[in-house]
């Protein structure tokens, strides 16, 4: 029988969201309790969740992860501050990777 083709079926993309989401939110827990290792592993599934569903972080999920290493940034592992140009500046203390997010229409906050 050959193999289906398309897109999935929007029961399989809501609960890859699902799955996604549930894994920031260990991954928020196991990062707050001390276990960076473990909030690693849970992102890195989100991540491959994402690619192997096509779905996509939501910009508050994309703005806690360092992009280089996959750790969770929470107020004990990260810097952050906003520059006057509008870009919210997020320094990550694990591996010293510098995240620019932009601010919504430029407000500061």
């Amino acid at each position: 029988m050959p193999r289906k083709r398309g897109r999935r079926s929007k029961f399989q993309e809501e609960l890859a969201r699902e799955r996604i989401e549930r894994l920031f939110v260990l991954a928020e827990e196991s990062s707050n309790d001390g276990e960076i290792e473990e909030s690693k592993r849970f992102i890195e599934l989100a991540r491959l969740i994402g690619k192997r569903y096509n779905q996509r972080f939501k910009n508050l999920q994309r703005v806690k992860i360092c992009r280089k290493c996959n750790s969770f940034l929470n107020s004990k592992n990260s810097k952050n501050r906003i520059s006057s140009k509008g870009w919210k500046i997020i320094t990550c203390l694990s591996c010293g990777h510098i995240g620019r997010h932009g601010l919504q229409n430029g407000n500061k906050q």
